[in-house]
């Protein structure tokens, strides 16, 4: 156990000292780890959510430039994976990149063509989607779990986007499965 964290130390040390931005191979030399202790420690890091791990697809160049407006894009991207269950609001994302709102919607619906808003809508209703059919979670303690105001304001939220309550979505789901 204590090997655990003398190495997630080292593992997070490497990362602060390239700014939160290093390659995998660069990885494996800053701390001499071996492929599976350095893939156990991040994936324990990942599961704590000490660390966000982002895949680069590009083979020729893993260290592509750029724009301003895509690392700003990136950037929210990578916040609202962490902060979609409790958080909804662009002004909450947009204070933790330290730029307006306003600003935040214009790039992000630039670089990736939807608004802010839309990815924030489109995110929560994944999560719901989830609880409602892998948990058995009651639809008050997933509306509680999820930061909404109340059971019924939850409802009509999910029913705006998915035309049906939450309650008849899992029963639609439950009855899929048994078809």
């Amino acid at each position: 156990m204590e090997l655990k964290k003398i190495e997630k130390q080292a593992v997070l040390a490497a990362i602060q000292q390239n700014n939160g931005n290093i390659s995998y191979t660069d990885l494996e030399k800053s701390t001499g780890l071996g492929f599976v202790e350095l893939s156990t420690v991040i994936g324990i890091l990942a599961k704590e959510n000490r660390i966000l791990i982002r895949i680069n697809h590009s083979t020729e160049n893993p260290r592509a430039y750029k724009s301003a407006s895509e690392f700003l894009c990136a950037r929210f991207m990578d916040l609202l994976f962490l902060h979609c269950e409790r958080e909804r609001s662009v002004s909450f994302y947009a204070s933790q990149l330290c730029v307006t709102a306003k600003y935040l919607s214009i790039t992000v619906k630039e670089v990736s063509g939807k608004s802010p808003t839309e990815w924030i809508r489109e995110e929560t209703i994944k999560i719901i989607e989830h609880m409602l059919c892998h948990t058995q979670h009651t639809i008050k303690e997933i509306s509680n779990q999820l930061n909404f105001p109340n059971t019924s304001f939850f409802g009509k939220y999910f029913k705006a986007q998915k035309g049906m309550s939450p309650k008849l979505y899992r029963q639609t789901y439950i009855q899929s499965l048994s078809l």
